[in-house]
């Protein structure tokens, strides 16, 4: 299912809804729809790629501060 968010042009207020949602929401507000408010689709993927990204950039970073505590013994 697609994730939608819609902001108020004027407010900023922003709502998170699905498809059926979103048609459910631009058919009650059809005559100012579009100077109102603004789409964008939320991608649940790239959120998800950014975890696994943060997540390997930590633990590269302990490796290489783990190699430079042993380094410095020698």
């Amino acid at each position: 299912m697609q994730n939608f968010k819609i902001v108020n042009i004027h407010t900023n207020k922003e709502i998170n809804l699905n498809y059926t949602e979103l048609q459910d929401f631009m058919r009650i507000n059809r005559k100012d729809f579009f100077y109102n408010y603004t789409i964008q689709r939320i991608e649940k993927k790239s959120l998800f790629n950014n975890i696994i990204a943060f997540l390997i950039v930590s633990f590269v970073s302990i490796a290489l501060l783990m190699l430079g505590s042993i380094l410095d013994k020698i």
